[in-house]
């Protein structure tokens, strides 16, 4: 995670380059011109005419040194930053130095036109050009790495820094959710919660940031997002509510529509859900719901949410009668993963976002489940790279299938898995005894069973489910309940038609089925309630 300096002279691509490199790196970016052109609130080419040379580079010294102090940071410095030996010195203390180089040719050529470059402004030929670079030669030739610009992509010079100063593989992955004009990107990296602010200014969003949060999430991450958010140039505002499952009710959306009442937030303004998915759910639908709609973005702090609630629009809040059974499909603008806050996550709900991660292989891809089954030991002691894969894996499925039924008409109800009867266990423990996860988890033992029953697997797909949850330490039988309550519940489910209720089966590994079911009871018996 440390700090990649981009140096060069004028027009060699130090801007473009930078801002795709830290992208693809999940890296924090800046651009030293602009933050010394903040300091000062003024132009470089005013502090040139009205101060000097000598003051500009005095400024941009102390500037550097300030920004020098972050990690995690892509930083494109002006063409002259590297002339003092000090620069050169801190910025490989930490980081890297990358020096771009170009012809004085493809120099001229970029730069042509160009008024707001002060050191060219009168003599902007070629052979002041070539007498520059030949006076800062030794200065740009103190990098660690020297990269040729002239002929290739900003997308190849990206990866040439990527397979050079990072050694091949990059933790980091975008996932496309391609929607038409709603689509957007989920941002998966290790250590990229910083990049949020830029994320957002990219996207064009303006106004106020209100971040939607809950007591434990916020003391841990929010200083972090406010931060980047304001260093954006947004005023942010956090709405803190209470942690838990059993908080996801109206009463509680109350205080998120109060909070933004209370921020005069307007229709400018977006929201930024920082937790996990209660928080998710809850701050989507307000977005969706106040003043008919504003912006949000999803920042999943659990890794329940980073590989479920928090991509595909789904939003809205528990009836005592049954889970999200209020809310509307409403998608984000933008998704930001950053598997580093599952660090602090408490292994109880580590271990639920594991059995949501199963579901995907066992109904969707066969070489995912199987990756699962050869990875556990990583996945478990949380190994970066591994998590990575299977949230981004998880990532890619669900957002293809969400682009494929946008609203669950059809084949989107396949990543409800597990989800039938483990809606129906948290509706009748309250939604206090499992959790989320967890009810999954004993939904999907039982549905490979119900599954086998109707010939759609065999017991040895069966016993595959059953024990890669089981070395993910998570629950797989049913809660005592009488088969009336059990009924009663799953006749609430949103999958109810009049025609039964449509149930998801395992066609073996990595593959379903449809069936609709009409006699509960029957389908009961099948998991032993009833008998």
């Amino acid at each position: 995670m440390k700090n990649i300096f981009l140096t060069g002279f004028m027009g060699c691509g130090k801007t473009s380059v930078g801002r795709v490199l830290a992208k693809r790196l999940g890296f924090r970016y800046l651009d030293l011109d602009e933050a010394i052109v903040k300091e000062a609130g003024v132009s470089i080419k005013e502090i040139f005419a009205n101060q000097g040379e000598p003051a500009f580079r005095a400024l941009e010294s102390q500037v550097l040194a300030r920004v020098a102090g972050g990690v995690g940071q892509v930083v494109s410095t002006g063409g002259g930053a590297v002339l003092a030996p000090a620069n050169r010195a801190l910025m490989r203390t930490v980081g890297t130095i990358v020096n771009l180089t170009a012809s004085v040719e493809t120099i001229a050529a970029r730069v042509s036109g160009d008024s707001e470059r002060p050191l060219l402004q009168d003599d902007p030929s070629l052979d002041r050009i070539r007498t520059m670079l030949e006076n800062r030669e030794a200065c740009y030739a103190d990098a660690n790495l020297r990269i040729e610009t002239d002929a290739k992509s900003i997308d190849a010079v990206a990866e040439e820094i990527i397979r050079t100063v990072v050694g091949g593989e990059v933790n980091v992955d975008t996932v496309r959710v391609a929607l038409g004009e709603r689509s957007y990107d989920i941002t998966l990296g290790a250590g990229n919660l910083d990049t949020l602010g830029r994320i957002c200014r990219d996207l064009e969003l303006s106004g106020t940031a209100a971040v939607v949060s809950n007591t434990t999430v916020a003391p841990l991450y929010y200083d972090r997002v406010r931060l980047s958010l304001e260093e954006a140039g947004y005023r942010t505002v956090l709405v803190s509510l209470p942690d838990g499952e059993n908080y996801k009710n109206s009463t509680t959306l109350n205080l998120i529509y109060d909070g933004l009442v209370d921020a005069a937030l307007d229709r400018g303004s977006f929201i930024v859900a920082l937790g996990g998915g209660v928080i998710g759910d809850m701050a989507g639908f307000a977005a969706a719901s106040y003043l008919r709609g504003i912006p949000f973005v999803q920042v999943p702090t659990t890794l329940l949410s980073q590989v479920d609630s928090s991509v595909g629009g789904k939003t809205g809040i528990n009836h005592p009668k049954g889970k999200n059974l209020i809310g509307a499909f409403y998608q984000p603008r933008a998704v930001l993963i950053d598997v580093a806050t599952l660090d602090s996550l408490p292994q109880r709900e580590f271990l639920c976002g594991l059995g949501e991660i199963v579901k995907y292989g066992a109904v969707l891809d066969p070489d995912f489940f199987s990756f699962l089954e050869e990875n556990v030991e990583r996945l478990l002691a949380r190994d970066k790279e591994a998590l990575i894969h299977a949230v981004g894996r998880s990532c890619a499925i669900k957002a293809r299938v969400v682009e494929s039924d946008e609203r669950e008409g059809g084949v989107r109800a396949v990543l409800n898995y597990g989800h039938t009867l483990g809606h129906a266990v948290e509706t009748l423990t309250g939604y206090a005894s499992y959790l989320h996860g967890e009810a999954v988890a004993i939904g999907m033992v039982q549905a490979a069973k119900i599954s086998q029953s109707l010939g759609t697997c065999t017991q040895e797909d069966c016993d595959r489910i059953d024990a890669l949850l089981a070395r993910f330490g998570l629950p797989r039988e049913l809660p005592k309940f009488p088969a009336a309550a059990y009924a009663e519940a799953l006749s609430h489910d949103k999958k109810v038609r009049d025609k039964g209720l449509l149930f998801i089966c395992n066609q073996g590994i990595g593959a379903y089925h449809m069936e609709r079911v009409k006699d509960l009871n029957a389908l009961l018996k099948i998991c032993g309630i009833g008998e």
